[in-house]
């Protein structure tokens, strides 16, 4: 069972404040887009977005019809969820938010393993920061997300996922480290980086790592700042340059002896990956993909919920 088209249209422009964007995303023409809207409107009896030039916003009338838009595909879901259990099958589309760690190494595997699991359930993952996961938890754009970090937002319950543990890392056989078992926090300052870039989370965990073996920060001399792990891990490969990055982010190229983790006495960058979701009852099929999740780390040894 589905939602009348037309709102799932209304949902999309209202989302994007932008009814190209919203025919790109429901895959129809943007005269459609206007023809649905206007369809809605006439229906609601009063204008749902304020047209000023190219630029649309939500009427007072609009948001509210955007809430119980929400709800209404909230509840169609569960319903067809609650259908699919009548015959043992679970059906609809599950939405997830990741973090970049997460969604390049890790939700993968899983979605792949859930996929020939539960068949019949489509998947839809979405891509941000944490603070942009929790924005697409607050708007119900997803069911439930999976991040690097915590926030203060009193809104949203976190459940710790995975351990993570950051690692300072550099191509087999670099000259600077041979023959070296481990090296010193005063020896971080003599090593040459290729980091995230500036403002990356990940970069504040090692900075309060490093600082907390007396080392300043500043004192690292950072080559480069990249965008990416693959981009800082192709770096690697080609140079004597050093770098922390995730162990769940270099699993194929430490099996390939093209990188190695190199120890430092006394650092130990530990963090966890979390689930999150706001609060109140989680639906069927987020639900399921939680408790799947653990299920496939304390498999593998990897995780042990703590349920």
């Amino acid at each position: 069972m589905n939602v009348d088209f037309k709102i799932l249209v209304f949902i999309s422009a209202a989302r994007n404040l932008n009814f190209t964007r919203a025919a790109k995303e429901m895959n129809i023409s943007q005269p459609a887009v206007s023809k649905n809207i206007h369809e809605l409107e006439l229906q609601a009896g009063r204008n749902l977005f304020e047209r000023t030039g190219r630029r649309i916003a939500l009427t007072e009338a609009g948001q509210l019809f955007l809430d119980y838009a929400m709800r209404l595909t909230s509840v169609y879901e569960t319903l067809n969820g609650e259908l699919g259990l009548l015959d043992g099958v679970l059906l609809g589309e599950l939405r997830l938010g990741a973090s970049t760690t997460l969604s390049h190494y890790i939700i993968p595997d899983i979605l792949a393993e859930f996929h020939l699991s539960f068949p019949s359930i489509s998947l839809k993952v979405f891509h941000g920061n944490s603070r942009q996961v929790e924005e697409l938890l607050l708007d119900k754009t997803i069911d439930l997300g999976v991040v690097e970090g915590l926030s203060d937002n009193p809104s949203m319950k976190y459940e710790t996922f995975l351990k993570d543990e950051v690692v300072l890392v550099t191509r087999k056989g670099n000259p600077k480290v041979a023959g070296r078992d481990m090296l010193s926090p005063r020896q971080l300052s003599s090593l040459e980086y290729v980091l995230r870039e500036e403002g990356s989370g990940t970069n504040d965990v090692i900075r309060k790592a490093v600082t907390t073996l007396g080392i300043e920060w500043q004192s690292l001399y950072v080559k480069v700042y990249l965008a990416s792990t693959e981009s800082i891990k192709n770096f690697l490969l080609k140079t004597d340059c050093f770098s922390f990055l995730s162990v769940h982010a270099i699993t194929k190229e430490l099996h390939n002896e093209e990188l190695e983790i190199i120890e430092v006495d006394g650092l130990d960058i530990d963090r966890n990956f979390y689930f999150v979701r706001s609060h109140g009852v989680i639906g069927h099929l987020p639900e399921t993909f939680r408790r799947f999740a653990y299920q496939r780390f304390v498999k593998n040894g990897v995780f042990h919920s703590e349920d």
